[in-house]
């Protein structure tokens, strides 16, 4: 059934509503008018403009008055657009229907009357818009003025006749629609206008005649520049100055036939529109004998940028008419691009009457009268304070005016702060009391500005802060005084620290030292070297820490110096400080190596050994070797050790290098020190201590078990337990015991359970290496279990050593047992809510699947291992393809196994059927002894799932039913069942199964996929 012309319409498609509208203009009634008429509200714009073009071409004498019956505000599209119909028709019918509209409250509507009252210039619709061009809305103002201006001269007389009818009043817009029509033929009869106008005739004239660009047009405005009203005349400069370089020439020309007022205005513009460029023009008039042409040159150098300008002005105040010289003076006092520096060079002169005129303008400025200075730097704006601050500093200060540059420095805009700062910098000591107090001020600001106002003071400030701190007055400001010191990297400063540093504790000094920057000055690590000999060793360690900032190669050079002290702590110190540096060259080494044997005691042989060891170059190295040669074996075991605890593989090599060659002299009484020695060189590679413990050396052994204590790797426990000689050493079998004794409670079963065998295996032997190392442990049942172990061998364990040493039983109070199975209950909450957010979190429905090589521990058993391993790799190829296909999760792989989870329940028994059927295919290709045969179980529930396992009864379920699947079978549980479309796979039960550790009885079933 074909739709309807008034349903075409409605169409978004275009030809769709286009054949609809020329069916509705073919049938031209009432009802498809009205149909077209309903286009105009529709959402597209073409849709709306074919639709006004169609009733505009409407035939019918009665198009006016059907149209008037449309005309309906509240459609705010139809109106417009049957307004403009009517616009174009330009009727008088039409035209008398649209009138109407331009009383309307609402201003849109307004608009559209007079946009379509624009539509045809003709007299009848201009006086209709006269009116709109006074219409309260600004828009609708103006678009009567751009209609009104299209309609071109032939409304030329109806707005003469406005302008004169209504002579004294406002009509701007009419003026300039007079002007912009006319033009330059206007202008002979807007003088007429001008001469005899009010005020806003005049106005309206000057504010529109000049976007005629003439020179008609710029005469005219030179003559408004002579109007009695300064407003008028600041409307024609500014109209003057907008036309720039067009009115330069005949605003010249008409310079020397104008009276004063237009000259005066006439240079202003000048001034304006060529800037420095003006000075020759602004000269001649400086030249001149008349005051009066003088005084204009001078008010226009106020004006100009440049220092050229300003000099010239400066010169003015030697004009020898005081008038001329005076006036001069009030414009440099009012020019607000001075520069200070130019007029304070005048103060010299020989000449009595410039040198007044200048401390005149300064003191106008407000440098001599501070309170106003202080005012306005307190209420002033941007722009006036950072003016004042310049001025500032060229004058003396008083604690009033330093109080205020204080609180300046945390003062919002950036600028202000750092004129405010350097206003401080150029008082120097004058205001250094001040800034020290400013450094405990809350402002972050405040006290980065005032460190820095310290800093570029100097040495002048230092001798303020050393009194200051002398005094003792303010406890609470020493900090910041010894931070202020530290960081002006002046040697002077340095001394006064050690005062602080014998005073206050280390947590303040170290909070102090913090914010200390980098020292760069070589005078200063000269002074801190000489201090290193403070006779409290807590101040020279604080010092030497200064040091540790150093970067600058100069400054480190001047360290090394240190090395060649008389003092043996000056060394010392040296050595730890070099020790804390990196990019240490070799050449810096070669001194370091040589340095070994310099010193006498052992504490600076360890710091310098430290220093080799962190930067074991080849000459490091063989220092360090030829000096363990020539010294006595307890302070070469003891540099040995410093220097492995530095950890750097080349220095560990030449140790393990000197030690194999030196075991010799290992004796029972050096143990300890080697074994911590070789827990450091075998670290990464504890398989040499395992070996060690083969050595027939009874020392060696014990070394290596001593350093096995330090290593944790639970393989290390079943080595030791492996490798230890028959009928060994008591002596090292103790320390065995306890070395293993942290094994007895490691996460490992298997490991845990190896140990207390082993340790069960030796008997009452364990009793008293057990009770040594039973302080140990810090948990109270671990404790139990250790005496439960002792005593289960025949052993006798004090009962005291239950509690840590020094620890009293506790015996609890009725209140205290109160409180603690409140604590116990607390706690239950406390873990039922964690149980709930994993239960929330954590928990999910998912399809577990155990897949498994059935018969794989006997083929692993006589095959070889490059044989399984190939077996195991075909076995990964075929299934975990499969797995990802169907969207599983493999969790976990234990050799032949697979742990494989599915949010979609089907995916996983989808997914078991095509890993039978490409096992089946596999099967076909190789020989018997390598087919694989896999059995498959899934089972369904709620689980806890993580990253990389899962956790939940139905994890356990799935792996029981693994045990009663055969190869190439896919055994599925009644949960699995119920969660699965029973329709798309073919299954047959497999009867009821009591699975162990389950509660209630299973059934099972098996997917048929053959």
């Amino acid at each position: 059934m074909s739709q309807s012309p008034f349903d075409l319409i409605k169409s978004n498609d275009e030809a769709i509503w286009r054949n609809g509208l020329d069916i509705l203009i073919k049938e031209h009634d009432k009802a498809s008018f009205n149909g077209i008429v309903s286009m105009l509200s529709d959402i597209s714009w073409h849709k709306r403009e074919a639709a006004a073009l169609a009733l505009q071409n409407w035939q019918t004498p009665d198009l006016p008055s059907l149209l008037k019956d449309c005309l309906d505000p509240s459609q705010i599209d139809q109106f417009y657009w049957i307004l403009k119909i009517l616009g174009n028709l330009g009727t008088e019918e039409c035209i008398s229907l649209i009138k109407p509209v331009l009383s309307y409250k609402d201003s849109e509507l307004r608009g559209y009357a007079v946009r379509a009252l624009g539509l045809k210039c003709s007299l009848n619709n201009a006086r209709a818009l006269y009116p709109m061009l006074n219409d309260t809305n600004w828009a609708v103002r103006k678009l009567a003025f751009e209609h009104l201006l299209s309609f071109g001269e032939i409304i030329l007389d109806d707005l003469r006749k406005i302008i004169l009818a209504s002579f004294n009043s406002s009509n701007h817009s009419v003026i300039a629609l007079f002007i912009k029509i006319g033009r330059d033929d206007m202008i002979p009869e807007l003088q007429t206008y001008y001469s005899k106008g009010s005020f806003a005739v005049r106005h309206a004239i000057l504010s529109a005649i000049g976007e005629l660009e003439s020179n008609q047009a710029i005469d005219f405005l030179i003559d408004g520049l002579s109007d009695p009203s300064w407003a008028l005349r600041l409307i024609a400069s500014e109209q003057l100055s907008k036309l720039g370089h067009r009115a330069f020439d005949r605003l010249t020309a008409s310079f020397g036939r104008t009276d004063s007022i237009v000259r005066h205005e006439i240079v202003k513009i000048l001034v304006s529109l060529l800037s420095d460029k003006a000075l020759p023009l602004i000269n001649r008039l400086l030249s001149a004998p008349d005051q009066e042409h003088r005084m204009l040159a001078i008010e226009n150098l106020a004006r100009l940028k440049s220092d050229e300008a300003t000099n010239t002005l400066i010169s003015c105040l030697s004009d020898q008419d005081r008038i001329v010289s005076d006036y001069a003076a009030d414009c440099l006092a009012q020019k607000s691009n001075l520069n200070l520096d130019l007029i304070i060079e005048k103060l010299n002169t020989e000449d009595e009457n410039l040198r007044f005129q200048i401390i005149k303008i300064i003191g106008s400025i407000g440098g001599i009268a501070l309170t106003p200075i202080i005012r306005i730097l307190e209420n002033g704006t941007k722009q006036e304070r950072l003016f004042l601050l310049g001025v500032l500093q060229k004058i003396a200060p008083n604690e009033v005016l330093i109080a205020l540059l204080i609180n300046l420095l945390k003062d919002k805009y950036w600028p202000i702060r750092n004129a405010a700062a350097n206003c401080l910098v150029r008082y120097e000591t004058a205001g250094v009391r001040a800034v020290v107090i400013a450094l405990n001020d809350q402002s972050d600001d405040v006290r980065f500005w005032a460190s820095k106002v310290l800093s570029q003071i100097g040495p002048k400030a230092i001798k303020v802060l050393t009194d200051v701190l002398s005094d003792g007055t303010d406890p609470n400001l020493i900090p910041h005084i010894i931070s202020a010191l530290l960081s002006m990297s002046h040697p002077d400063a340095v001394p006064a620290v050690t005062k602080f540093l014998e005073d206050n504790d280390d947590y303040r000094i170290e909070s102090v030292f913090a914010s200390v920057p980098e020292i760069t000055s070589k005078d200063v690590v000269s002074t801190i070297l000489g201090l290193l000999t403070h006779p409290e060793e807590r101040v020279a360690i604080w010092l030497s820490k200064l040091l540790t900032k150093l970067k600058s190669l100069n400054a480190r050079r001047t360290v090394f110096l240190g090395l060649s002290h008389s003092n043996e702590k000056v060394r010392y110190y040296v050595s730890t400080v070099i020790a804390s540096w990196e990019n240490i060259t070799e050449n810096d080494i070669k001194i370091i190596g040589r340095q070994l044997f310099v010193e006498r005691t052992v504490r600076n042989l360890r710091a310098v050994v430290v220093i080799l060891a962190k930067n074991p170059f080849e000459s490091a190295l063989q220092s360090l070797n030829k000096f363990l040669e020539n010294c006595d074996p307890p302070i070469m075991l003891d540099l040995m050790f410093e220097a492995a605890k530095q950890s750097h593989p080349k220095c560990l090599k030449m140790l393990d290098n000197y030690i194999n060659q030196h075991s010799e002299i290992i004796t029972l009484e050096d143990v300890e020190q080697v074994g911590n020695i070789l827990s450091y060189l075998y670290k990464d590679s504890p398989e040499g201590l395992i070996k060690g413990l083969s050595s027939a050396s009874k020392a060696y052994r014990m070394c290596c078990i001593i350093a096995l204590d330090s290593i944790s790797d639970r393989k290390l426990a079943f080595s030791i337990m492996e490798n230890l000689i028959p009928d060994e050493d008591p002596e090292i079998m103790e320390r065995a015991v306890k070395t293993l004794s942290k094994f007895l409670f490691h996460d490992d079963f298997r490991l845990k359970g190896a140990v207390t065998e082993f340790m069960l295996e030796l008997g009452t032997f364990i009793e008293k290496p057990l009770a040594e190392c039973i302080d140990n442990f810090e948990n109270e049942i671990d404790r139990k279990a250790i005496i439960d172990l002792i005593e289960s061998v025949g052993g006798k364990v004090d009962p005291t050593l239950l509690r840590k040493k020094n620890q009293e039983k506790v015996i609890l109070s009725d209140s205290h047992l109160d409180e603690v199975l409140e604590r116990r209950k607390q706690a239950m909450e406390e873990i039922e809510k964690y149980d709930e957010l994993i239960k929330v979190s954590h928990t999910m429905d998912l399809a577990i699947m155990f897949t498994d090589v059935k018969g794989f521990t006997a083929f692993s058993s006589k095959a070889s291992l490059s044989e399984v391993m190939s077996m195991l790799k075909q076995h990964d190829e075929i299934l975990q393809p499969v797995f990802k296909k169907y969207g599983g999760d493999a969790l976990k792989k234990i050799g032949d196994a697979f742990l494989v989870v599915f949010e979609n329940h089907s995916n996983a028994l989808l997914a078991a059927i095509e890993i039978q059927k490409r096992l089946r295919e596999f099967n076909q290709t190789v020989p018997e002894e390598r087919k694989l045969a896999i059995r498959i179980a899934i089972n369904s529930g709620s689980v806890i799932r993580t990253e990389n396992d899962v956790m939940g009864d139905a994890v356990n379920l799935a792996s029981r039913i693994e045990g009663i699947a055969d190869a190439f079978e896919i055994v599925i549980s009644e949960f699995t069942l119920a969660r699965i479309d029973k329709s798309v796979f073919e299954l047959e039960p497999h009867g009821t199964h009591q699975f162990k550790g389950i509660a209630k009885p299973v059934a099972a079933y098996k997917v048929k996929w053959q």
